[in-house]
C-alpha cells in the first residue's frame, strides 16, 4: 500500500491552468486577485461592522473573504515558484506539461524537484501576511469585531432576545476590559431607546452595571417619564449606581415619595441605597414610616448602605417602641450600620434578654447579574444585636466573644457569627 503523500500538483483537476499559461498572465491575474480581496475585505468589513444584523451572515461573509486570501496566497506562491523555483516548474506543476527526463525519477525526488515543501510554506506564510496586511489596511477589522461588532450586530436584530443576549453577554465581568469603549457605550445609550420594556431595562441595568457616565440624563429621564414602571424602576437603581451627583440624588428623592407607584419608589431606595450619599438621609426618614411595610423595609435598608449616624437617633426610637414584626426587623437591620459605640453595652443587654424564639423573615431582591441583596436577613433578634455589638466597639468586648464562641449551650448560628467577628477583629489588628 502506497504511502500517502501531500503534493502540489493540482494540473490533474485542471485548476489554475488558464492563468498559469504564460508569466504574463500569472502576474496579472495574482495582481487581481490581490485588489479583489483587499475590495471584498473593504465591502463585507463595512458592512458587517455598520450594517449587519446576523451573526451567521457575517460568519459566511468572513469565510469567504479567507477563502479568497487562501487563493490569492496559491497565485502568489505560484508566481514566486515560477520566478525563483526550478526552470520549467510553472509547466510541470500547474500545466501538468512531463518533460523526458521526468520518468528516471522516483516519487521521492520529484517531490523535492518540484519544490512542495517550499511551496506549502509560502502559501502558509502569503496567507497569513495577506490576513495581517488587509487587517491593518481596513482599520483592525477582527479586533473591532471582536470587541464591539459582535455586540452591535445583535443589538441591530429585528429579535428582542438577541438585543437582549448582547447586552447581557456585553455585562458579563468576563469583558470587563472592553466596558469603556465608546462605541460599547453608544450602543448602550442607544439600547436606553429601545422600542421594547425588557431591552430597555436590560440597557438600563448595564449603563448603571458598567458606569456609563454618559448615561446620566437619558437614566434620569426614563425614571422619569418612561412608560413603564419597572423600566422606570430599572432606570432609578442605574442612575444611583453612577458616580454621585447631586442632581441624580435630587431626582431620586423625588421618586421615593407617596404619590410614585409602589415598583418605582423601591427602585429609588435601591439607587438611594447605590449612591451611599449622607445628603439623601434626612429625605429617606421621612419614609421609614410609611403604611406600606415593604417601603418602610427600603428605606431602612437604604439608610443601613449609607451608614451615616445622623440617622441614629430616629431609627433607635423606632427599634425602642415598635412591636416584633417586619417593621421593626428593618430598624433593627438599619441600626446594626447607624449605631455608634453608646450603643454597644444596651445592644449586649438586649442580646442576652431577648426571647431566642424572635425571628426576622428574609427580603431579598435579586439583580439581572444574580446578585443577590439582602433588604433583611433571615436571622433571629438576638443575631443583629449580637451584629450592634460587633459594628459598634468589638474590641472592647473581646473577652466576651470568645465566652459566647467557646458556649457549648449557644446555638451554632450565634458561635459562628461570634466567630466571624472575631477574625474580623483579627484581620483588621494585622
Amino acid at each position: 500500500m502506497k504511502r500517502p503523500k501531500l503534493v502540489t500538483d493540482v494540473s490533474e483537476w485542471g485548476l489554475m491552468r488558464w492563468p498559469a499559461r504564460t508569466r504574463a498572465r500569472l502576474v496579472i491575474t495574482s495582481l487581481a486577485f490581490i485588489a479583489l480581496a483587499t475590495a471584498c475585505a473593504f465591502i463585507s468589513a463595512d458592512y458587517i461592522l455598520n450594517t449587519s444584523a446576523s451573526v451567521m451572515l457575517n460568519l459566511v461573509l468572513i469565510t469567504a473573504n479567507l477563502f479568497l486570501l487562501l487563493v490569492t496566497a496559491f497565485l502568489q506562491a505560484a508566481l514566486i515558484g515560477e520566478f525563483f523555483f526550478s526552470p520549467g516548474w510553472r509547466q510541470r506543476v500547474l500545466l501538468g506539461e512531463k518533460p523526458a527526463s521526468r520518468s528516471s525519477l522516483s516519487d521521492d525526488l520529484l517531490a523535492v524537484h518540484d519544490h512542495n515543501a517550499e511551496f506549502i510554506a509560502i502559501i502558509a506564510i502569503a496567507l497569513f501576511v495577506n490576513g495581517f496586511a488587509i487587517n491593518q489596511v481596513i482599520g483592525g477589522f477582527f479586533d473591532a469585531y471582536h470587541n464591539e461588532a459582535f455586540f452591535q450586530v445583535r443589538m441591530r436584530s429585528d429579535d428582542p432576545e438577541e438585543r437582549l443576549a448582547s447586552l447581557t453577554m456585553l455585562a458579563d465581568p468576563l469583558n470587563n476590559q472592553i466596558w469603556e469603549r465608546p462605541a460599547l457605550q453608544e450602543m448602550i445609550l442607544e439600547g436606553l431607546g429601545d422600542p421594547e420594556a425588557s431591552v430597555r431595562q436590560r440597557a438600563a441595568w448595564t449603563a448603571g452595571a458598567l458606569l456609563v457616565r454618559r448615561a446620566d440624563k437619558t437614566l434620569s429621564a426614563m425614571a422619569t417619564d418612561d412608560p413603564d414602571p419597572q423600566t422606570r424602576a430599572r432606570a432609578a437603581h442605574a442612575l444611583g449606581k453612577l458616580p454621585p451627583a447631586e442632581e441624580h440624588r435630587l431626582t431620586l428623592e423625588r421618586l421615593i415619595t407617596a404619590d410614585q407607584p409602589l415598583e418605582l419608589r423601591l427602585g429609588a431606595f435601591r439607587g438611594l441605597a447605590a449612591m451611599a450619599d449622607a445628603y439623601a438621609v434626612p429625605t429617606i426618614l421621612t419614609q421609614i414610616d410609611d403604611p406600606d411595610e415593604t417601603v418602610a423595609a427600603y428605606a431602612y435598608w437604604a439608610l443601613a448602605r449609607i451608614g451615616s449616624a445622623d440617622a441614629r437617633d430616629q431609627v433607635k426610637a423606632r427599634v425602642d417602641t415598635l412591636p416584633h414584626g417586619p417593621r421593626r426587623c428593618a430598624a433593627l437591620e438599619a441600626f446594626k450600620m447607624v449605631s455608634t459605640k453608646e450603643d454597644t453595652i444596651s445592644a449586649r443587654r438586649h442580646f442576652q434578654r431577648v426571647d431566642p424564639e424572635l425571628y426576622c423573615e428574609p427580603l431579598t431582591f435579586e439583580e439581572p447579574d444574580e446578585n443577590i441583596h439582602h433588604v433583611v436577613w433571615g436571622e433571629s433578634v438576638r443575631l443583629k444585636w449580637l451584629k450592634v455589638v460587633g459594628n459598634t466597639d468589638p474590641f472592647s468586648h473581646e473577652d466576651w466573644m470568645v465566652r459566647l464562641v467557646n458556649d457549648p449551650e449557644e446555638d451554632v448560628r450565634t458561635r459562628d457569627v461570634a466567630d466571624e467577628i472575631l477574625r474580623q477583629m483579627r484581620r483588621v489588628q494585622r
